[in-house]
């Protein structure tokens, strides 16, 4: 279960915030259901802004209206997947003719958190970081970034099905999805210092950490789209 929640949508040196995310919870006969996204756009102008708005709210969507049929009968992970590649790869076709159309690269990454009933999934397209803080802290996505240039996202290119991890939460925990802007001048031990489930007992512990970090980063150099989603878990 979700106790609480922090979100941090900050542009930072840049003119607009081409990130987009989401928090959605709802009650199912299976358990309480939270879905967690950060969507990071590209493609210059309006084109990221657009794309990965459009991920967030096409998603959205599927929370409510699609994936409550694929937990019919409890938790199946191959259901679920099946359901989201499905939504994927509509919202991917759909993204390429607009762009096709418009002239324009217009695509997203997609770092995606699903929890219900003390198991997680997550889901990932791009270079958007995801981790899981406890006693210490893993990532439970693998960037998918090599410095280079994105071999995976959203609208752009090929449809490739995102990258899935499994897990199950224990004790107290919680999870921390992050846009780039939060993962190119700041590493693990910054945000377990800041954020271990340990020193967050509430909300605006939470707001404010996230906000030191975007300082930190900021110090560094750091000047891109800076997004980020806190769950503490219990």
């Amino acid at each position: 279960m979700v106790l609480f929640y922090s979100v941090l949508h900050e542009k930072g040196g840049r003119m607009k915030n081409e990130d987009s995310l989401a928090l959605h919870r709802c009650e199912t006969r299976a358990g309480d259901l939270t879905m967690a996204l950060v969507c990071d756009g590209m493609g210059g102008e309006q084109a990221g802004e657009l794309a990965s708005g459009y991920v967030v709210e096409r998603l959205s969507v599927w929370f409510y209206d699609e994936l409550p049929e694929s937990l019919r009968g409890g938790f199946n992970r191959g259901k679920i997947q099946r359901s989201l590649q499905r939504a994927l790869f509509r919202i991917h076709e759909e993204l390429r003719h607009y762009g096709h159309e418009h002239m324009l690269r217009c695509g997203t990454t997609l770092t995606m958190l699903l929890l219900l009933d003390h198991r997680y999934i997550s889901f990932q397209c791009g270079d958007s970081m995801a981790y899981r803080l406890g006693r210490a802290i893993r990532g439970v996505v693998k960037s998918q970034g090599d410095g280079s240039g994105l071999k995976h996202c959203i609208g752009i290119g090929r449809f490739q099905n995102p990258q899935m991890r499994c897990g199950r939460m224990s004790g107290r925990s919680a999870f921390l999805l992050l846009s780039d802007g939060l993962t190119k001048k700041l590493n693990e031990r910054d945000y377990f210092s800041a954020l271990s489930p340990a020193v967050i007992k509430q909300e605006e512990d939470a707001g404010r950490a996230l906000r030191s970090l975007v300082r930190i980063a900021e110090k560094r150099g750091e000047t891109d789209n800076m997004s980020a989603l806190y769950l503490r878990c219990g």
